[in-house]
C-alpha cells in the first residue's frame, strides 16, 4: 500500500496518554490511493475500517533486543502494547503511515535499548 504524503496541519500533544504523546493532524488527499477508506492493520491482530488517520502520533520504545512497547494515536482511539516484537510491528499498517509522513520505521526500530525505568 503506498499512501501520499498527508499535509501536516497541526502538532500537538495528546494528553490522553501519560506522558502526552507528540500527535499530528493530518490532511490526506482524498482522491489519492490508500487514504479512502480501508482496513488498516495494527499490532495483535487489531484491525479498523475508515480511511487514514486524520490525528495521528506514535511513540516506539526499545525495550530489548526485539522487545518494543509502542503507544499510538489514531483518531481518537488510544493505543498500547508492550512486548511486541519488530516483526509485529513491521508487519502493519503503520509502517505505511510513517512512510507517507516521511519517517523510516526500520530506523525507528533500531534505536539504543531503553530500561524499563527510562520507558515508564
Amino acid at each position: 500500500m503506498d499512501l501520499s504524503r498527508p499535509e501536516v496541519v497541526r502538532c500537538f500533544f495528546d494528553r490522553t496518554f501519560d506522558p502526552p504523546l507528540p500527535a499530528m493532524e493530518l490532511d490526506w488527499d482524498a482522491h489519492a490511493a490508500g487514504a479512502a477508506e480501508g482496513v488498516w492493520h495494527l499490532p495483535e491482530n487489531v484491525s479498523l475500517n475508515g480511511p487514514a488517520p486524520v490525528r495521528f502520533g506514535i511513540t516506539i520504545h526499545r525495550l530489548g533486543s526485539d522487545r518494543y512497547q509502542v503507544r499510538v494515536l489514531w483518531n481518537h482511539l488510544c493505543l498500547s502494547w508492550d512486548g511486541l516484537t519488530r516483526r509485529q510491528i513491521m508487519t502493519t499498517s503503520l509502517a505505511h503511515v510513517l512512510k507517507a509522513l516521511g519517517t523510516d520505521l526500520w530506523y525507528l526500530l533500531n534505536q539504543p535499548e531503553e530500561s524499563l525505568l527510562q520507558a515508564a
